[in-house]
C-alpha cells in the first residue's frame, strides 16, 4: 500500500525552509508521496523537488477583514486566516488505499493537521520551526484559539524540533511534555551534485560586479535583512574594515518601510556594503553560499527563538556545508557550537570594527583549517539524511499501525 504525507506549512516560505524541503525529499526517496500545503508569498517557488512531491498554495486574503485597518482586528484576522487555511487543506479527498501520516508545521500548520485528524482520522506530527508563545501572542482576546493550538500540540503523535534546549522552551509554552520527540537540524541535504553545482563562476562577483583585486574576500550575511540579525550594526562596523572585504547582504528585508531601511543601510556604509535583494530559486541556492569567503550568523538576543538559534538557523548549516568559516554573535547556543568544532570566531561586540577585522584576518590566515572544520561540523551535526533515520522508522510504524493514533 502506498504511503503519503501532507505537510501543512502556513507561513508559506517553502524556499526559505530547509527542513520542509529536506523532509519532503527524504520522504519521497523512501517511497512516500508528499504534498506540501502553503500560503502564497513573494519568494520564488521551488520548481522541481521530486516527481512525487507536490506543492499547493492558498491565499491568506479575507476581503472583509483585510479592508479594515484597525489594530483590534489583528488577532481576529490571523485566526480567520489560519482557520481558512485549515479548511482549504481539508478539500483534498481522503483515499483509503493510501497510508497517510501528516506533519503540521508550527502551531498554525498543526491546526490544519488537527482538522485532518478529526475528519479523516489521519495521524500527524508536530514540527517546530519557530518558537512562539501562543498565550503571549493572543492573550485573553483569543483564549479559545490558544486552546485549539495547544490541543493540536497534544494530539500530535510526536514532536520534531531542532535540539533539546528549544524543546524545553516549547514545553514551557504549551505546558505539556510529549512522550516522543525527534531532533532534526534546520539544514539542507548534502550531496556531491549540490556541492559542485555552481561551476567556476562566482555568483556575487558577476551579479554585483565586484572587482577581485579591490575586494578579494566576500563576507556574506544571507537570509533576513533587519535589526533582528544586526544588519545596521554590521553595516556600520564593516565601513571601518579595510582589509579587502566586501560585506554582502543577500535576502529579504523584514522591516516595515523597506525603502527607508535600505537607504539607511547605504548611508551607514557606502564603502564596502553591497545589497543582493533578488532571491534565487531554491534549486540554485548553493551558488549563493559557494560564492562567499566567510559567512555571518548574527542574531539579536531579543527572544527565545533567536537566543537558541544554533540548530535552527537556516544559513549556518549552508555555510558549513560549503566549508565556509563563520563569524557569529555571542549567544550561548552559537558559541558552544563554534568553539566545540573550531569553525569560526564568536564576536562579543558586533559594533566593534577592530574586533571584527582582527577576527576576519585570523580566519583568513588559517582558512583551510577552519574550512575543513566547517565541513566536519556539518557532517556531525547537520547531516539531515542521517538525523532523519529514527523519524523515518517511527513514521513507517505509524503507517503500519493506524490504531496507534491518539484519541
Amino acid at each position: 500500500m502506498q504511503r503519503a504525507c501532507s505537510i501543512f506549512f502556513y507561513d508559506g516560505y517553502v524556499s526559505l525552509a530547509p527542513t520542509v524541503i529536506s523532509l519532503s525529499e527524504v520522504l519521497e526517496q523512501q517511497g512516500y508521496s508528499v504534498t506540501i500545503y502553503a500560503t502564497y508569498t513573494n519568494t520564488p517557488q521551488p520548481k522541481s523537488l521530486g516527481k512525487d512531491i507536490k506543492i499547493f498554495y492558498f491565499s491568506k486574503k479575507i476581503k472583509l477583514l483585510d479592508s479594515i485597518n484597525k489594530p483590534v482586528v489583528g488577532n481576529f484576522l490571523t485566526i480567520s486566516r489560519v482557520l481558512k487555511f485549515a479548511s482549504q487543506c481539508l478539500k483534498e479527498k481522503n483515499h483509503s488505499e493510501v497510508e497517510q501520516v501528516n506533519i503540521g508545521v508550527d502551531l498554525y500548520g498543526s491546526v490544519a493537521a488537527l482538522f485532518r485528524f478529526y475528519v479523516f482520522k489521519q495521524k500527524f506530527l508536530f514540527l517546530s520551526l519557530e518558537l512562539e508563545n501562543p498565550e503571549a501572542k493572543f492573550k485573553r482576546f483569543s483564549q479559545f484559539f490558544v486552546n485549539i493550538l495547544n490541543l493540536a500540540y497534544r494530539k500530535a503523535e510526536a514532536v520534531i524540533i531542532q535540539d533539546e534546549e528549544r524543546y524545553k522552551t516549547l514545553i514551557e509554552y504549551c505546558h505539556y511534555q510529549h512522550e516522543k520527540v525527534f531532533y532534526l537540524p534546520n539544514s539542507p541535504l548534502s550531496s556531491p551534485e549540490t556541492l559542485n553545482s555552481g561551476g567556476n563562476e562566482n555568483f556575487f562577483r558577476e551579479k554585483l560586479n565586484l572587482n577581485s583585486e579591490k575586494f578579494p574576500y566576500l563576507i556574506l550575511s544571507a537570509g533576513m535583512i533587519c535589526e533582528s540579525v544586526c544588519s545596521t550594526v554590521l553595516a556600520r562596523a564593516f565601513a571601518k574594515v579595510d582589509n579587502g572585504c566586501a560585506l554582502i547582504f543577500h535576502g529579504v528585508v523584514r522591516e516595515p518601510n523597506e525603502a527607508a531601511y535600505l537607504n539607511s543601510l547605504k548611508q551607514a556604509n557606502a564603502d564596502n556594503l553591497f545589497l543582493s535583494l533578488d532571491l534565487v530559486l531554491y534549486e540554485q541556492i548553493d551558488r549563493i553560499y559557494q560564492a562567499a569567503t566567510i559567512g555571518l550568523a548574527f542574531y539579536d538576543n531579543c527572544d527565545d527563538n533567536f537566543s537558541k538559534i544554533a540548530m535552527a538557523s537556516g544559513k549556518l548549516p549552508q555555510y558549513l556545508k560549503h566549508g565556509k568559516p563563520v563569524l557569529v554573535s555571542n549567544l550561548p547556543s552559537l558559541s558552544r557550537l563554534v568553539e566545540q568544532y573550531n569553525i569560526g570566531i564568536v564576536i562579543k561586540d558586533p559594533s566593534d570594527s577592530e574586533e571584527i577585522q582582527s577576527a576576519l584576518e585570523k580566519l583568513l590566515s588559517s582558512y583551510e583549517t577552519y574550512s575543513q572544520n566547517a565541513q566536519l561540523c556539518f557532517e556531525a551535526e547537520f547531516d539531515f539524511a542521517k538525523k532523519m533515520q529514527p523519524l523515518l522508522g517511527f513514521m513507517d510504524k505509524l503507517c503500519e499501525n493506524p490504531a496507534s493514533a491518539k484519541n
